[in-house]
């Protein structure tokens, strides 16, 4: 089928670089072109986005991303990204350009793959994994359409277009519930939770292992709906199902590779590569030319295959029109493989018809020594050669270590920690695999140590300080997060001091839940300045707390009335505190002039000038003072009164009282009495 002459980007030169010479496939997101680099002289692919989707920011986002972030891989089995670019709308990714057929042209081709086979291309396949999850990154998108088999057998992985760095995940590029995948090799947290690490590529890879093996897919169904539903609430049948005389350390390199819970996955591919070379070792080479490593042969061409097109497998982002799994068409005329001569024991049925009894004695007795050895050799491969995890929950981390080393397995570690009911802290709470279940000599056995019960009894903290009761908590497991506290005014209890808990003290509480202190605020301190001191005490007394007061001089408050006070208004106080209140004795002492014997102007000037209002009596016409009403300190203000006599003699030796009394009785009695 020509799809070039109606495209009108065939022809054209984009960034005055990269003519395009040909199209080779469409697709939802993208157009994939054969094109020439002018400058470097070389062909290669040319990935355009579809126009419409250019206009979308997020898009091309997503887009250029695949360009930053496959070109920091450099790996023979990773498709190159060379440039990324963009002229008159048109935005681009120029790619290598690998002639050749895809991993899905093969399967139509031979329906499946012997083992050996398989765990080649799974080899070539989780290398190129393995180098994109070290740099951090996730293909999201793992499946035999995007693995590409040049013409000299050289196998690549394409199409890094939906994969995303890692440390980039939180910048919203992907909008939140988007599944991106194809649904026949999705992981069950990418359905779930729509997010992907690099144990979701293990899951792909595992999937499209079982293809490899089997021919078909572990789940299938009407809509991609039906088939993410399998994924998440059916496991992987174990492909030695439908192929008996699989080896079992094949069939264990599926299922454990596609574990629902990704905890029990290879955590990379790294890891799952390393499994599939350790067993690759083992598989004696079932087909001529198809040893581990070596390159799959060239073969001649097919009859009847003109009119198809070499092309790169680079997935354009989505099925087009008249596409299958979002598959281009590629060139049947490169790599070819031998037939398969491989026994699954498909044919091992005896014809129909055929008789038993009609068999001679001598192949009843072979029947049955053969059925002896099938059983020993069964045996062997299903029991003889694997080795149960030995049970070390309540062991020592040492204990554990010398017992798992000693099954042949391999001991190791985790830096997380479980509960468990069956194991004290620090001792071994969890294994994965689980106790007793049936291993390959030097496989790897991850051991948790225990934190102790999820749930413990709570203590009785009531009476303590609530920072104590917090320290009780965390020393038994509790997360300060989850520790909840609750004040309520108490005047018999101390501020802090924790009343009540929720779950009360006895009871089972849950180490991850959440647990509430209720606490008391105390006694708030009522606001007293302005107060007399007289009702400030009362107030204070009523309140159950002791009174301090403190007295200092004001010019502005009167005297007696409280100025402030300590603690504060608001401040809650425990019962019997202290509360010092600050009261007003008035305005300061004044020193008082000694006028005696001064004329009245300069005693007047003297009193004025330190404060005191001045008033002036005259006997017989005196002209100096022979008495002033006041000596020593007064407040400032204090009215003087002053008394000038003939020749300054004085009134006598009166004191304040009787100057008072004078003052009383008037100025005449004054004047008579002296």
């Amino acid at each position: 089928m020509d799809m070039t002459t109606s495209d009108p980007l065939v022809g054209a030169t984009l960034d005055r670089r990269y003519f395009v010479e040909s199209r080779i496939a469409g697709g939802g997101m993208a157009t994939v072109y054969v094109a020439h680099d002018l400058r470097l002289d070389r062909r290669l692919a040319l990935k355009v986005m579809h126009p419409s989707l250019a206009q979308d920011p997020t898009f091309v986002q997503r887009f250029i991303n695949e360009a930053h972030s496959v070109a920091k891989l450099s790996h023979p089995n990773v498709v190159q990204v060379f440039d990324q670019g963009e002229d008159q709308g048109h935005v681009f990714l120029a790619m290598e350009y690998v002639p050749g057929q895809t991993l899905r042209d093969l399967l139509k081709d031979r329906g499946r793959l012997a083992p050996k086979q398989a765990l080649n291309f799974m080899a070539s396949v989780l290398a190129a994994l393995g180098a994109a999850h070290q740099a951090g990154m996730v293909h999201r998108d793992v499946k035999p359409e995007n693995v590409l088999i040049s013409k000299d057998g050289r196998v690549k992985v394409a199409d890094f277009g939906l994969a995303r760095a890692v440390e980039q995940s939180n910048q919203g590029l992907t909008r939140t519930g988007t599944l991106m995948g194809t649904a026949a090799y999705l992981a069950p947290e990418q359905i779930e939770k729509g997010v992907a690490d690099a144990r979701s590529d293990v899951y792909a890879a595992g999937i499209m292992l079982y293809e490899l093996l089997t021919g078909g897919q572990p789940h299938t169904g009407e809509t991609p709906i039906a088939i993410a539903y399998q994924h998440v609430n059916e496991d992987v049948p174990r492909p030695s199902h439908f192929l008996p005389n699989l080896p079992a350390d094949v069939d264990a390199l599926v299922t454990k590779a596609t574990e629902r819970d990704p905890k029990y996955r290879p955590s990379n591919a790294g890891q799952y590569l390393a499994k599939v070379l350790d067993v690759l070792r083992t598989l004696p080479d079932t087909v001529t030319g198809a040893a581990a490593g070596a390159p799959l042969a060239p073969v001649a061409p097919q009859a009847n295959s003109a009119a198809t097109m070499t092309a790169p497998q680079l997935i354009a982002g989505g099925a087009g029109p008249g596409t299958e799994n979002a598959t281009m068409v590629v060139d049947m005329n490169g790599a070819d493989l031998p037939p398969v001569e491989y026994d699954d024991g498909y044919d091992d049925y005896p014809e129909e018809g055929r008789s038993w009894f009609s068999r001679n004695r001598v192949l009843v007795v072979g029947a049955a020594a053969m059925a002896l050895v099938v059983g020993v050799a069964g045996w062997w491969f299903l029991l003889g050669q694997f080795e149960s995890v030995p049970d070390v929950v309540g062991a020592s981390p040492e204990a554990a270590s010398e017992q798992i080393r000693g099954a042949g397995l391999v001991f190791e570690l985790s830096d997380e920690t479980v509960y468990s009911d069956e194991a004290d802290a620090g001792q071994v709470g969890e294994t994965d695999p689980e106790v007793g279940e049936r291993l390959s000599p030097g496989d790897e056995v991850t051991v948790f140590l225990s934190k102790g019960p999820q749930e413990v009894s709570m203590p009785n903290l009531v009476g303590d300080d609530f920072a104590n009761a917090v320290k009780a908590l965390e020393d038994l497991g509790f997360d300060e997060g989850n520790i909840v506290q609750e004040k309520q005014d108490s005047p018999d209890n101390a501020p802090g001091e924790v009343l009540a808990t929720s779950p009360e003290a006895g009871a089972e509480a849950d180490r991850e839940g959440t647990v509430t202190l209720t606490v008391s605020s105390g006694i708030p301190v009522p606001s007293l300045a302005g107060e007399t001191r007289e009702d400030a005490e009362e107030t204070l007394n009523d309140l159950g707390l002791t009174v301090e007061v403190v007295e200092e001089e004001s010019e502005s408050i009167d005297e007696g009335t409280v100025i402030s006070q300590s603690p504060d208004t608001g401040t809650n106080v425990g019962p019997g505190a202290t509360v010092t209140l600050t009261v007003s004795s008035g305005p300061p002492e004044v020193e008082i002039p000694d006028v005696i014997g001064d004329s009245i102007r300069d005693a007047r000037d003297a009193l004025e000038d330190a404060g005191f209002e001045v008033e002036v009596e005259r006997i017989f016409g005196g002209r100096r003072i022979g008495h002033q009403s006041h000596t020593g300190t007064a407040p400032e203000g204090t009215k003087i009164k002053i008394t000038a006599t003939p020749g300054g003699i004085g009134l006598g030796d009166l004191d304040d009282d009787d100057d008072d009394d004078r003052r009383g009785n008037g100025n005449g009695n004054g004047r008579g009495n002296n």
